[in-house]
């Protein structure tokens, strides 16, 4: 079975061959409070503007591979699914 079927067996439709990635805001404020850490702190961490992270957190741009994996690694988060959420692209022009 492709990764295409897999992710279409557990309900993500697919358009251009890509889910959206779209970082879960409410994990993210919970984790950064557990951390006692800012906003800038993450930001720094990541290797990101301030601006980009608040973009990604206001409105729902989707982060590349390489940031979604520097966020969790700074926030110490193993679990992709703790901080992100897979978006079907059909839902993309509700936003």
């Amino acid at each position: 079975m492709s990764s295409q079927d897999a992710n279409e067996a557990k309900g993500h439709r697919r358009r251009g061959g890509r889910a959206v990635v779209r970082l879960n805001t409410a994990a993210l404020w919970q984790r950064l409070a557990l951390l006692n850490r800012s906003q800038s702190w993450l930001a720094r961490e990541v290797g990101i503007s301030h601006g980009y992270l608040s973009m990604l957190v206001n409105t729902g741009r989707a982060p590349s591979g390489r940031v979604r994996l520097r966020m969790q690694k700074a926030l110490e988060v193993q679990s992709f699914e703790d901080l992100f959420e897979l978006e079907d692209s059909d839902d993309k022009t509700e936003r």
